[in-house]
């Protein structure tokens, strides 16, 4: 009996121990550099059918934080190229680690005029 409860003790710290680890070095896409102080905070406005602001304009290795307010219908932001996804009330930070120009779109099917609602990062 005693060398079941070890097993079945052991088995709940390895499980534990698992579940701790999982959490470390998770987030949204993962950068090579965590994010570090204040950097640039951006809030982008969703309507049904459009962004605001359209284009972002930050500096390489700059932290950025961006949030999204849906005023009008349910959309969120997918950043093409940095694979971030930003949910209203969820503001997502990272460092622009990468120079170029990268399109966000809403990835939720909200309506006719979905195919419209298009942005544009640009990273100097």
């Amino acid at each position: 009996m005693k060398a079941k409860n070890g097993r079945i003790l052991t088995a709940i710290v390895l499980a534990a121990g698992v579940a701790l680890l999982s959490g470390c070095g998770g987030g949204n896409g993962g950068d090579a550099a965590a994010p570090q102080g204040e950097g640039t905070k951006i809030e982008i406005k969703a309507t049904n059918w459009d962004f605001e602001p359209k284009e972002i304009r930050v500096k390489q290795g700059e932290t950025v934080t961006i949030s999204l307010v849906n005023e009008e219908g349910l959309h969120n932001v997918l950043i093409k190229g940095y694979n971030k996804t930003v949910e209203a009330g969820k503001p997502v930070t990272f460092v622009a680690n990468k120079t170029g120009e990268f399109e966000f779109v809403c990835d939720i099917m909200c309506g006719a005029g979905h195919a419209d609602m298009i942005g544009k990062l640009i990273v100097e």
